[in-house]
């Protein structure tokens, strides 16, 4: 107030002088651009040299604002310096946090509903900026003509055979990548095993046999694959194939085979098998496209995960002629081989079986592998399976499907149920539910009503905290005491002794009993037979006489409320809202005050009761004053409740702690 009238000509302040107090200067100075954060030292962020920057240039008085950085040891690197003061601000992120009154006072308002205030959230802020563009396309997609399906049986089953085949590629996929890496698989993938290749450019996948396995040299197995049969052009892959696979591609029906006279030494049909050993090198170019006997083939290199599945049977192949000598007749024999596998009809051999020849005993694999034979099972008794429109149907079936997902998507997008904090809002509605604070019909009870109340404690806390008695036995002293638990918020304090109450308790009751909660411990041990289930384990028992004991009423009442804490928070984690339950307990009560209110409460001097703990003084001022706040919420709720004897209690505690220094008036308010 000095600095603004003028009074005072420099302020040194700390950074916290520029949040929020409206005190302009015509210069700032920053000792240093470094500060400790409470863990580390570190350079100040964009947003927080701003907000101090800010303060230089009084508005209507000054043209410029100065701003004086001091360079002590060093000078700053520019690119820090130039991070510092033109870098990108800290990300806005939404605090806005639902808590249990404000949901009961939004139910009280009919006018207003709890989802309109959560689509007022910053959280909310893009998904809500979105709508339009979002309405605009959900009915550009409903505009859309609707696809049908014609069946030519007049019986369709096709979006139940869909979701079949949905269902069985997607174990299919999952099976068959684990399949793959087990070693049994690894050891039959042999030259000569056939196998079906995944297809990357048609439907159908690929039926192959394995030419040369991995090795040291060679990362990668070496296949042959017959292609889908496509028109060959100048420009595919088979326009460069040599003069032989060309004469072969004019026969559809077969090989054609040249005269004796004009083959060569190793195009010899008498040999199935050279005699030679071949030297292990790769001769032809991968991938190497041909045709043979009709039909299209590649050999190409591919990884395990490329295999689809191993098929039960072995063709003989002529490893060094096809791969070191590149002879069309060893291609024509290996096709020829491979399409008599398909001669029965069926697009590929049977497979070997996961279970008996692979050796597969995952749990979760051999679960999997059953889902997905029974799907086949019952695919294949689909009236469905078999029929000649069967991938047409199945093609447009996956559109309908794809067109419906887009469209349920963008209407969930629209609604209530997709704002962020939604599921939260139910769980914490299903506890307030439980507990009693409304009903069914979302309707706020008596136990709401008081719950609303609450604005300085836990509102669930101290709600259940009324409504099982749990102040009747103690003195208003020893009532205001404990709900210091409530406002106070320092998490390390020193150990309090609880004040005498009683001055024979200490030769009826050795050894001492004492509220761990009071003095900071977690330990639950022995009182529980003492104290019986109302503190849940949660007192300690002391030897000997270094502490000073309360009476046994206090010490009860302080584990029934950290019982009743700890069973709240256990209600909620049922339901799903975010919320450990000793986390919550501690961070809701906290006992470091216990002694001080108490002692304040009977009169004690300010002075005498700091010495009492090593808390800031500040903060003793600040815990009894917003004490009194609550004194006052818990008169209101006694009132709602019709407690006549708890009104009165809450009145006499109220008029015990306000006094002396800690109500006197700020300067604020009464000026210089």
């Amino acid at each position: 107030m000095l600095f603004c009238r003028g009074v005072i000509k420099v302020l040194f302040s700390t950074e916290t002088f520029a949040m929020g107090v409206n005190a302009p200067a015509r210069t700032v100075v920053f000792d240093t651009l470094r500060k400790f954060d409470g863990k580390e030292f570190r350079q100040l962020l964009p947003g927080e040299y701003t907000q101090m920057a800010g303060r230089a240039g009084r508005r209507g008085l000054d043209s410029i604002g100065t701003v004086v950085v001091m360079c002590r040891d060093e000078i700053l690197e520019e690119s820090d310096l130039k991070h510092v003061m033109v870098g990108s601000p800290t990300r806005l992120e939404s605090q806005f946090r639902l808590t249990y009154i404000m949901i009961l006072h939004l139910l009280r308002v009919e006018e207003l509903k709890v989802e309109d205030m959560l689509k007022r959230s910053f959280a909310e802020f893009h998904a809500q900026k979105k709508l339009p563009e979002q309405q605009q396309l959900l009915m550009r997609k409903l505009a859309q003509p609707t696809k049908t399906i014609e069946c030519i049986k007049g019986e369709p089953a096709i979006e139940e055979y869909y979701e079949m085949y949905a269902d069985a590629e997607k174990y299919d996929s999952a099976i068959s990548e684990k399949v793959m890496q087990l070693p049994a698989a690894q050891q039959c993938l042999t030259p000569g095993r056939v196998v079906v290749v995944k297809s990357t450019s048609a439907q159908d996948h690929l039926l192959g046999v394995v030419v040369k396995a991995i090795s040291a040299s060679n990362k990668q197995y070496i296949v042959l694959v017959l292609k889908p049969n496509l028109p060959v052009t100048a420009q595919s892959p088979l326009a460069s194939i040599n003069s032989q696979d060309k004469r072969n591609a004019d026969f559809p029906g077969g090989y054609y085979m040249a005269p004796k006279a004009k083959r060569a030494l190793e195009e010899d049909y008498c040999s199935s098998v050279t005699s030679r050993k071949g030297s292990g090198v790769i001769n032809i170019k991968l991938p190497h496209c041909g045709a043979a006997a009709g039909v299209s083939y590649e050999v190409r290199g591919i990884d395990v995960t490329g295999f689809l599945c191993i098929c039960n049977c072995k063709i003989r192949i002529d490893q060094v002629r096809l791969l070191e000598d590149g002879s069309s007749v060893a291609y024509s024999k290996t096709v020829q081989q491979l399409l008599e596998l398909k001669s029965d009809g069926n697009k590929y051999p049977p497979a070997l079986d996961p279970k008996k020849d692979l050796k597969l005993k995952d749990v979760n694999l051999v679960e999997a592998y059953n889902k997905w034979t029974d799907l086949l099972e019952k695919m294949s008794k689909n009236k469905c399976h078999g029929c000649i429109k069967l991938e047409e149907h199945i093609k447009l079936a996956k559109e309908i499907k794809r067109h419906k997902e887009e469209v349920n998507a963008l209407k969930f997008e629209m609604s209530d149920e997709a704002l962020q904090q939604m599921p939260d809002f139910q769980g914490r509605i299903d506890v307030l539910k439980d507990i009693g604070c409304i009903d069914a019909d979302l309707v706020v009870q008596i136990k709401g009503r008081v719950a609303c109340e609450m604005n300085s404690g836990e509102e669930l806390i101290c709600t259940e905290c009324l409504f099982e008695n749990q102040l009747d036995d103690l003195e208003p002293e020893e009532a205001v005491a404990l709900m210091s638990a409530f406002v106070f918020q320092q998490k390390n304090t020193s150990e309090p002794s609880l004040t005498r109450k009683l001055s024979q308790a200490k030769k009826r009751l050795l050894p001492i009993i004492v509220c761990c909660g009071c003095i900071g411990l977690e330990d639950r041990s022995v009182a529980l037979p003492l104290l019986g289930d109302h503190c849940g384990g949660f007192c300690i028992i002391f030897f000997g006489d270094s502490h000073e004991f309360a009476n046994f009423e206090f010490i009860l009442a302080s584990g029934i409320l950290y019982d009743t804490a700890i069973r709240l928070g256990e209600l909620q984690a049922q339901f799903n809202v975010q919320i450990n339950p000793e986390e919550y307990a501690r961070d809701n009560l906290k006992f470091g005050l216990v002694e001080v209110v108490y002692e304040w409460a009977k009169g004690t001097p300010f002075a005498d009761i700091c010495e009492l703990t090593d808390v800031p003084e500040g903060l003793i001022v600040r815990t009894i004053v917003r004490l009194d706040e609550t004194c006052r919420e818990f008169k209101n709720a006694a009132a709602i409740m019709g407690n006549s004897a708890l009104y009165k209690k809450m009145e006499i505690a109220s008029n015990a702690i306000k006094r002396d220094i800690v109500f006197a008036a700020s300067l604020y308010i009464t000026g210089v």
